[in-house]
């Protein structure tokens, strides 16, 4: 983490991201807690956490200034670089659940709502699928651990002109799932989840 990043890293092989990765457990701290941090300090930066959420963040660079790329790249250094306890991660839990099927995900954005819909297939504590949106469907991974579940699609730059992640991080409970949904530079959102219901005739 000691070389500055520059604008051409950023976008290096015509892509407008850059994901950086870091050993969750020899720093003691996850991409999730970074983000955070990053989005609640000065100056506030947002930042994606990068698949699983444990071990990087994202990115995206499309819209920085000249000279916000070196406040970017000094801020996460001093985030990463700062001392703190190395904890070892705990040992994942058994899923409360199979998640195994359609879910019916309804996404309260800050000014409107949504209504999009996933389809899951679980092995063990991990998740893949299909996140499906108002207008186009991206693949799914994700983990479940004990009730905690995360998983994030995303859609390259060239898909729909500007790159998008969606980051669920949520816990199962008896009526569905529920929890925080990460859109790095579009913010933040709360979501839920429902099985869906098929209508019989």
């Amino acid at each position: 983490m000691s070389r500055r990043l520059t604008r051409r890293d950023f976008f290096r092989s015509g892509s407008p991201g850059l994901n950086v990765r870091w050993d969750a457990a020899k720093l003691g701290i996850t991409g999730q807690q970074v983000s955070q941090i990053l989005d609640t300090t000065e100056p506030r930066i947002l930042v994606g956490a990068s698949r699983g959420a444990q071990n990087g963040v994202s990115i995206t660079a499309f819209n920085l200034a000249p000279g916000d790329e070196a406040r970017v790249a000094d801020r996460l250094h001093a985030v990463l670089s700062a001392a703190r306890v190395s904890t070892a991660p705990e040992s994942p839990k058994s899923p409360v659940v199979d998640l195994t099927g359609v879910w019916d995900v309804h996404i309260d954005f800050g000014a409107s709502a949504g209504e999009h819909s996933v389809s899951l297939q679980q092995q063990g504590g991990l998740i893949q699928g299909v996140h499906r949106g108002e207008f186009v469907a991206r693949d799914l991974t994700g983990t479940i651990d004990g009730s905690a579940v995360q998983f994030r699609s995303s859609l390259p730059e060239n898909a729909i002109g500007n790159a998008l992640s969606f980051t669920f991080t949520g816990k199962v409970d008896d009526d569905g799932m529920s929890g925080d949904l990460d859109m790095g530079e579009y913010l933040r959102a709360r979501w839920s989840a429902r099985r869906h219901s098929y209508a019989r005739g």
